[in-house]
């Protein structure tokens, strides 16, 4: 009867753990997927001039420097919920390309969105 008690409990714990498991994931999809949105968004406006590169924050940054804030924000989301190695890296990618001018910095975390599979939300 034991036997039986142990294995039961068994399953109803990887049946548990498993479904943590799916939520986490699904969780930091989402994360991934405001970044990269709103990644997006900063490098549309930051491209909608001609002039390139732009000094972060000038009125013909596109708006751009208005967005850079919302960016950096979503990176300290995933930098504190992401758990790998791309989420580790991309806060200081993403201060270093949205207010910094950083193309290196700015390739970086876009592959990490491209990794994310959200390559469709890069401009």
């Amino acid at each position: 009867m034991r036997r039986g008690s142990r294995a039961l409990t068994a399953v109803v714990a990887a049946v548990l753990l498993g479904g943590c498991s799916s939520s986490d994931a699904d969780e930091v999809r989402a994360y991934w997927q405001d970044y990269c949105t709103r990644l997006g968004a900063w490098q549309e406006a930051r491209n909608s001039v001609d002039a390139f590169p732009k000094k972060p924050g000038s009125p013909a940054d596109g708006g751009a420097g208005a967005l850079a804030p919302t960016v950096v924000s979503a990176a300290q989301v995933l930098d504190s919920k992401g758990h790998d190695e791309d989420s580790a890296r991309v806060l200081d990618d993403t201060v270093a390309a949205v207010t910094g001018a950083d193309p290196v910095a700015e390739g970086r975390i876009v592959s990490s969105c491209d990794r994310a599979g959200f390559e469709s939300l890069m401009r």
